[in-house]
């Protein structure tokens, strides 16, 4: 089966969930585990794989992901239901999609009215998914014979407003959609008569630009590497465009950058079956033995916001109160005393600003209020933490 690397880059945005369930796995994944004074970071390759049969999706839309084959999390229900289609495009393609994904876990001190009692291993794995129509390249014509240069930094294409007639035929309905270019070498005379060894760019086939010499010199021994190969070397693209102008940006690893297994094997893409609403991909469901947790408080729910996600929603008073992980770094102790600080500090700047002309009196009350809401604001985090820890 193919390995089809998703153009992703470096970004982890979206949250997996269950991995509450298979710690143990995923920290023997990582190598290590995290200290009381260091958190433990990992950056995995992930595999996206639709579970068609898995019982717990009556859709049949659950994406599980994967590390070397062994499950270690899931897409939410509604992240399966925004990727599943072009997922499962790929999987029926004969191709595994694969993406970047990272570990993050710390250790979390659980606490009671006595002060600290133990702690536990947090974590949370995010993965590399842009919108599910920026996954698949826009290109009609073949791409089966082309090895596509893995993600590297953006660089922009030179003179591919002279090729817009051709351009304008892929720029899709949204503005911006992937391609893949293909590189080849170019000679340029130059007016002295020198002759210059640029990179052309070419979109199914047709010329639609260039790069600069400077850009060209990362490429060329990598092209001249593919043609001894026997391929044809391709590199992801964005296509950005209205009815009167497009562009092409670049996304492709230098040549100091590849690795000695990429240079020997050059993968080429697969053959994407056509679009369409419902793919035959095969059943991949199978039940893991999750690992025994003792905790008490259950697994959190994904959240598609930055990291510390994994955000819970308690009821503290008749405010509702949401923390993450990046309150639960904190005891609740810590969060009562940024609360009396902050009534202090804004008492002092209250008693500064007592001494302006005119609005002082109204600047002083602005600003103890101020801080009673801030104290306020931090109590609740704490109580809420020890609603959480009981």
């Amino acid at each position: 089966m193919f390995e089809f690397l998703l153009p992703t880059g470096s970004s982890h945005d979206v949250d997996l969930v269950g991995e509450y369930y298979r710690q143990d796995k995923i920290l023997q994944i990582a190598g290590d585990r995290p200290s009381d004074d260091e958190p433990l970071r990992a950056d995995i390759k992930v595999e996206l794989v639709p579970e068609p049969d898995n019982p717990h999706s009556p859709n049949g839309d659950a994406i599980s992901a994967r590390v070397g084959g062994q499950l270690v999390g899931y897409l939410s229900s509604a992240d399966a239901r925004k990727w599943s289609n072009v997922i499962q495009r790929i999987t029926a393609s004969g191709a595994t999609a694969i993406t970047n994904g990272n570990i993050f876990a710390y250790n979390r001190r659980k606490w009671d009215q006595s002060g600290p009692q133990n702690t536990e291993v947090e974590l949370n794995i995010r993965v590399g998914l842009p919108e599910p129509d920026m996954l698949l390249p826009l290109n009609v014509g073949p791409l089966e014979l082309v090895s596509i240069l893995p993600w590297g930094g953006a660089l922009q294409v030179t003179k591919e407003e002279d090729h817009f007639e051709h351009l304008f035929e892929y720029v899709p309905a949204r503005g911006e959609g992937m391609v893949v270019l293909t590189m080849h070498r170019l000679e340029h005379v130059l007016r002295n008569g020198t002759v210059k060894e640029l990179v052309e760019v070419r979109l199914d086939g047709e010329r639609v630009g260039q790069l600069t010499p400077t850009t060209s010199q990362h490429y060329l021994a990598t092209i001249r590497h593919a043609e001894d190969m026997g391929k044809a070397l391709g590199v992801w693209a964005k296509l950005k465009g209205s009815g009167v102008a497009a562009e092409l940006v670049i996304y492709g690893a230098r040549a100091t950058d590849l690795s000695d297994k990429w240079l020997r094997s050059m993968p080429v893409l697969p053959s994407f079956v056509a679009e369409a609403d419902h793919y035959d991909v095969p059943n991949a469901y199978t039940p893991d033995r999750p690992s025994a947790r003792t905790s008490s408080r259950g697994p959190r729910q994904a959240s598609s916001g930055q990291f510390g996600g994994n955000q819970s929603t308690y009821q503290v008073g008749n405010k509702s109160v949401t923390i993450g992980d990046k309150q639960r770094r904190y005891s609740p102790g810590t969060y009562r005393m940024a609360g009396i600080s902050a009534i202090v500090i804004f008492a002092i700047l209250g008693l500064l600003f007592a001494a302006v002309p005119g609005v002082g009196p109204i600047l002083t009350i602005g600003a103890i209020v101020l801080g009673v809401i801030v104290n306020l604001g931090q109590r609740r985090i704490a109580k809420a933490l020890e609603i959480e820890r009981v």
